[in-house]
């Protein structure tokens, strides 16, 4: 394991003294909201796009979770420290040496329309996500050989290969319930048809979505107000001041808007989040498609330089996909290490070897966004250094996959993905056959390396196997890590949080309220 330096040990001094005046700011994490919920107040949140599509299984960006956990539910779900637990399955467990994974369901939960979920409907939504023309979702339930459903209550997952991320990954797009009278709807992607807290009303692309309290939900708890609102603002500035003249109740912020934040006396937190901003790499084309040049791309990019100087030390280099506290994290592989780390001397040689010694340049494209701006405004100069030139392209960030992969426009990107529920979700990307490797850029050892770190039924079970697929990716070199994001959350006293709840990057709603 690499032995922090000092200037490592001087940015833990710092992040941890902004944590006490975050705390004595009002910034200490539970609102200090007092009074009752007002059942009929309307939750107002701002995010930074709007949802690319409201089918699931469609959905080739994770963002999208922050809309479809309200109109749909998940067979299983995530608290805050990563822990899985029920939601429309009571439990779950693996049999037959890991062959089988059972569900075992809810009986009294209705979708929209009065529509009874069981385990039909598990077993039809399945199938789907793995059958559907242009499914985003069906690479990852690969393992998924056949479904039984031996009563209402019981779904029994055949698998064809190892499945230990298929809890984590029915968290996610992968578990969520589509009523399957719907699935030959027209307009499933505008107007989703699903069993979750709220119903959607209303969906301005690029503005606004609004939902309304879904009546008789099963879980009366969860919905502490009539209706939610989401605004579709990329401007951190703006979003701040959104909250600071009433417009919303809560929003997240970059971190250089944070000071204006506690000065202002709003509720402060950082994010919980395992998102990592990082650059991505067309490998099917010149020039990335050359290791070399993807190696004098990494080689180029001052990590540190880019958390220190951009983002107020909030973050950390990363030069894998896991963030450093996470528990599928590789020690062995650090943004300071000579093998990764910054060395503009090594990128030079390496365009060199790669036939490029006068440099070369490339179409970058950039969403739309605050962060990924200043990202990309500090990565270019770095890149250009050693000469590899960028020509930037300002992007819509909620196509940007859609863009890039499926269109195959742009040699490279800078992006944040949201923030994953199990490692594979990071790694499965440089699988052959996925929609975010048109290339097919893989080798056998990765895959061998990722099929196993899916054997076993606890994450102790599965880590050796974990760490070698991240250590085969860095060979593969697709894209590579810059670093780990906790953006501060931000809201007003008037919002309520249940037990428990820790703001999140990627958030959800599930028992917030406003007070009275």
């Amino acid at each position: 394991m690499t032995t922090p330096t000092r200037r490592g040990r001087l940015l833990g001094a710092l992040v941890a003294a902004l944590a006490l005046v975050l705390t004595a700011c009002g910034g200490g994490g539970q609102a200090a909201a007092s009074g009752e919920p007002d059942p009929d107040a309307v939750f107002r949140y701002a995010f930074v796009q709007s949802a690319s599509t409201f089918d699931p299984h469609r959905s080739g960006n994770a963002w999208d979770m922050v809309n479809l956990r309200l109109v749909y539910d998940q067979l299983l779900q995530e608290n805050s420290d990563g822990e899985i637990l029920p939601m429309l399955a009571t439990g779950y467990e693996f049999l037959d040496d890991g062959r089988v994974l059972e569900l075992t369901l809810r009986d009294d939960v209705t979708f929209h329309d009065g529509t009874p979920f069981d385990s039909s409907t598990v077993a039809a939504n399945l199938e789907r996500a793995r059958e559907l023309e242009g499914s985003t979702v069906a690479g990852a339930l690969r393992a998924i050989g056949s479904i039984e459903t031996p009563d209402p209550s019981t779904v029994r997952i055949l698998l064809d290969g190892p499945g230990g991320n298929l809890p984590a990954l029915f968290t996610e797009r992968h578990g969520s319930m589509i009523n399957p009278g719907a699935f030959d709807n027209p307009d499933l992607d505008q107007n989703p048809v699903g069993s979750g807290m709220f119903t959607l009303t209303e969906h301005v692309p690029g503005q606004v979505s609004r939902y309304a309290r879904a009546e008789g939900y099963w879980d009366p708890d969860a919905v502490r107000v009539a209706g939610v609102e989401i605004y579709v603002q990329p401007s951190s500035p703006t979003r701040l001041n959104m909250v600071l003249t009433g417009q919303i109740d809560m929003t997240y912020l970059d971190p250089s808007t944070q000071d204006q934040a506690v000065a202002a006396g709003l509720q402060v937190q950082p994010s919980v989040s395992t998102t990592i901003f990082r650059m991505t790499m067309n490998t099917g084309s010149p020039p990335f498609d050359d290791l070399r040049v993807r190696q004098a791309m990494e080689h180029a990019v001052d990590r540190r330089a880019i958390v220190d100087g951009v983002f107020f030390g909030i973050g950390e280099p990363v030069a894998q996909l896991v963030p450093p506290d996470h528990w599928a994290h590789h020690p062995g592989i650090g943004a300071e290490d000579p093998q990764y780390g910054y060395d503009p001397e090594r990128a030079r040689a390496l365009l060199a070897e790669a036939g490029h010694p006068d440099g070369l340049e490339f179409d970058m494209l950039i969403p739309a966004l605050d962060d990924h701006r200043t990202v990309a405004e500090a990565v270019i100069p770095m890149l250009a250094e050693v000469g590899i030139r960028a020509r930037p392209q300002v992007v819509e960030p909620a196509t940007t996959p859609a863009t890039f992969f499926g269109r195959q426009e742009g040699d490279a990107y800078i992006g944040a993905q949201a923030p994953f529920v199990d490692p594979s979700n990071q790694y499965e990307s440089n699988l052959p056959g996925q929609f975010m490797n048109p290339w097919g850029t893989t080798s056998p050892e990765f895959e061998q390396a990722w099929d196993d770190s899916l054997r076993g039924e606890t994450r102790e079970d599965r880590l050796d196997a974990v760490h070698r697929m991240i250590e085969e990716e860095k060979g593969l070199l697709r894209q590579f890590g810059i670093f780990a994001a906790q953006p501060p959350s931000v809201w007003s006293d008037d919002v309520l949080f249940p037990e428990g709840y820790r703001p999140a990057y990627a958030a959800h709603f599930r028992g917030v309220a406003i007070s009275r």
